[in-house]
């Protein structure tokens, strides 16, 4: 039963960071693309809506990840804990790395630590995953 549970919670934890990583992805698209090119008051004013809703999106997922964290570490699957971190709230900046690693000023950009690790595999099935993946953690 407790094999079962750890899978769950693992499922769930996965579940929670890969959605983190897509909705800071989409925050950092959002502020290259919309947030700086908005012309006027109104378009600043949705641009920011925009923000705020992929903002609630990545709080609720690092909420769920925390719960599932906390519960794998009352597990005795110690293993496990060197995997899934503490999640900190400066963890959950969108960064313009993200975006277009390639930018001006992002040469010395750190990601935290969840961009990289292979969640489901996903480095091998996704593209944009690709340039995370070969970043020494630091």
């Amino acid at each position: 039963l407790m094999k079962e549970e750890i899978t769950l919670h693992e499922g769930q934890a996965n579940d929670a960071l890969h959605a983190i990583r897509v909705h800071l992805g989409d925050m950092a698209i959002i502020f290259q693309n919309t947030v700086q090119s908005a012309k006027s008051q109104a378009s600043s004013t949705r641009a920011w809506t925009q923000v705020c809703l992929v903002e609630t999106a990545i709080n609720l997922n690092a909420r769920i990840y925390s719960k599932c964290q906390l519960q794998l570490a009352k597990l005795p699957d110690y293993d496990l804990l060197d995997k899934y971190l503490l999640l900190k709230k400066e963890h959950l900046q969108a960064s313009a790395a993200v975006a277009d690693s390639n930018a001006h000023g992002q040469r010395d950009a750190t990601l935290a630590w969840f961009w990289y690790i292979d969640i489901q595999d996903d480095t091998s099935r996704n593209d944009w995953m690709t340039e995370c993946k070969y970043l020494p953690h630091p």
